[in-house]
């Protein structure tokens, strides 16, 4: 393999997509992989093809891949080059990649590798989020943030009410049930706490026909549902500590509507990604709730270690093998909320020891969660998959 060529997405809201696109190709070079990073110009996309196809990569690489068009093809079916689509969020909204043979996942969750090879879609490896390793902080820095929480608003309650009129009463009951264990339970992710649900009910003989079921609609339901209560309740629980919430609202649902007589927050709008990390390197600690994530890793806990902030964030399989909770990291887990008062109280009283975990994590997060590390072993791992979808298409011709 002698070349990635990465694909620069359209600029979004927040520009994280941007900014992760931009340190993977850096890193890419870092790891002496020739790469570059190419802009397709919606009035003007010629030079974009023009340089593919003059000097074609081994692979191209873009941050949550390229989806079929309205006719169902896929670019890198078209051109016949792999892709390598690096999901940064759920598999749910992404299983149509499943359908072209030169596309391969990334995933932030190792659950989610086993899910696309669950369904037959071997193309899959795991990849967590990762941050710049220039990514460091001004000791001197004054931190006026006690607590910071980046998240948006989501009307939970909303999303759960609807399913009574959306669905049959068997239905919901076992969304219902597959939100409940992925919230209480730190290895069971919602897609397959939904599968033990639906089951359930099929045995029930309850009148649920499987092949009827939108399961990507569904998907979409729950996770909604397990995001916006778990960030809420984690809000709710600290009774003491001023936090600084940056977020955006859900329709009518706004953090001040929902949180409206809670008199320790302070609501601020939504602020882009590069200015959630200046905001993280004045912070003490930075709150990050992942309930959708059971066995990997987000980019708002590397970058918030690194920015020199306790990170208190909920524990899953992967992060438990990278930091041990109170030495690198503090986690919480769902429902035990007295916990996590007394630990923000703590932590804020005692800047020694904030500072003595911080550092220890830091140093974990330097040395194994950059995206030179990430750039590395995903250069070990993408040639046996190159080399697997070639031969599947020079088998095809014979």
């Amino acid at each position: 393999m002698k070349r990635i060529d990465v694909f620069m997405p359209p600029l979004s809201q927040y520009g994280v997509l941007h900014h992760f696109t931009k340190k993977m190709h850096e890193a890419l070079l870092a790891c002496g992989m020739n790469s570059r990073l190419l802009e397709a110009k919606k009035n003007n996309p010629a030079p974009f093809i023009d340089a593919i196809f003059k000097d074609p990569p081994d692979c191209t690489l873009s941050f949550n891949g390229l989806l079929p068009d309205e006719q169902g093809r896929f670019f890198c079916d078209m051109i016949r080059i792999p892709h390598v689509a690096c999901l940064v969020d759920s598999p749910n909204s992404y299983l149509p990649l499943t359908r072209s043979p030169y596309s391969i996942v990334t995933c932030a969750d190792r659950s989610s590798v086993d899910f696309f090879r669950g369904i037959g879609f071997s193309n899959a490896l795991f990849m967590p989020h990762a941050i710049e390793s220039s990514l460091s902080f001004d000791p001197t820095n004054t931190r006026e943030h006690d607590v910071v929480m980046l998240a948006s608003c989501i009307d939970f309650e909303g999303v759960r009410a609807s399913w009574k009129h959306k669905y049959s009463s068997a239905l919901s009951e076992a969304m219902e049930e597959a939100a409940e264990i992925a919230l209480s339970d730190q290895t069971t992710p919602y897609y397959q706490a939904f599968v033990q649900a639906l089951d359930i009910q099929v045995n029930k003989q309850s009148g649920i026909d499987p092949k009827t079921i939108d399961f990507v609609e569904v998907l979409d339901q729950i996770e909604m549902y397990i995001r916006g209560k778990d960030r809420f309740e984690l809000i709710n629980a600290i009774k003491d500590a001023k936090i600084d919430l940056f977020g955006s609202a859900d329709g009518q649902a706004s953090w001040m509507k929902c949180l409206g007589d809670k008199r320790n927050v302070v609501f601020h709008d939504p602020v882009p990604f590069e200015q959630a990390l200046a905001i993280m390197k004045h912070s003490k600690i930075i709150l990050n709730s992942c309930p959708w994530i059971k066995n990997g890793g987000h980019e708002r806990i590397f970058a918030g270690i690194a920015s020199g902030a306790l990170v208190i964030t909920n524990e899953n399989v992967y992060m438990r093998e990278q930091f041990k909770d109170n030495e690198s990291i503090v986690f919480y887990q769902h429902n035990k909320w007295d916990k996590v008062n007394r630990r923000v109280n703590e932590y804020l009283e005692s800047e020694a020891k904030r500072e003595k975990v911080v550092e220890k994590g830091r140093k974990i997060v330097h040395e194994k969660h950059t995206w030179n590390q990430r750039a590395e072993q995903l250069c070990k791992d993408l040639p046996p998959l190159l080399e697997g979808i070639h031969q599947a298409k020079k088998d095809e011709r014979t």
